[in-house]
């Protein structure tokens, strides 16, 4: 199952995030500044889905723009989605 949080507009991110049995996260990145700032939107993907204790699934983001404290937002609403939805 998928979840989301976002909506691709500028100042956004949409986050998919899929639950997978791999023992990684595995980030799949759209956007317009990869070469500036790609490297820290996947480390604020990455921690703030380990603050959460998700240490595994596949997360797939389409930023137009969007502040680290949004990110954290949408990342934290998928989370929070996937786990509501596996009680």
């Amino acid at each position: 199952m998928k979840y989301t949080a976002g909506k691709s507009q500028r100042g956004d991110i949409e986050i998919i995030y899929e639950p997978t049995q791999k023992k990684n996260i595995e980030i799949e990145l759209e956007t317009s500044v990869e070469r500036l700032y790609g490297e820290q939107i996947r480390a604020v993907i990455t921690n703030t889905a380990k603050s959460f204790g998700i240490n595994s699934g596949k997360f797939s983001a389409v930023d137009d723009g969007a502040l680290p404290y949004v990110l954290r937002a949408r990342v934290e609403a998928v989370i929070r989605a996937a786990k509501e939805a596996a009680k």
